[in-house]
């Protein structure tokens, strides 16, 4: 099964997202608990600036860890190609208080 396929069936509505025509999934869910959030109790946001240091913010982490979004190999909080973006993104972008619920049959 492909599910980078658009014609594949899925379960759940927007279950991946697209990415240059084909599917992929949804990037963001830093603390491992179902649910991309960039705001509020537990989201995803701040999980990031706490592996970079909390304090510096321009800090940057090398490592395929939980906090790169990216998978880029290093997590960053600001700057171009940070982590944080993606976050946002994932939850539409325009309201921070969204989340994505992973969607599971």
């Amino acid at each position: 099964m492909d599910l980078t396929l658009t014609g594949t069936a899925l379960f759940g509505t927007n279950p991946t997202a697209t990415v240059n025509g084909r599917r992929a999934l949804w990037a963001g869910d830093v603390s491992r608990d179902g649910t991309v959030k960039y705001t509020g109790t537990g989201n995803d946001r701040d999980l990031i600036l706490t592996a970079v240091g909390s304090t510096t913010p321009t800090n940057t982490v090398n490592g395929y860890l939980l906090t790169d979004v990216t998978l880029d190999g290093v997590t960053k909080y600001t700057g171009t190609g940070n982590d944080r973006d993606p976050v946002l993104l994932t939850i539409g972008g325009t309201t921070p208080n969204n989340t994505r619920t992973q969607q599971l049959p």
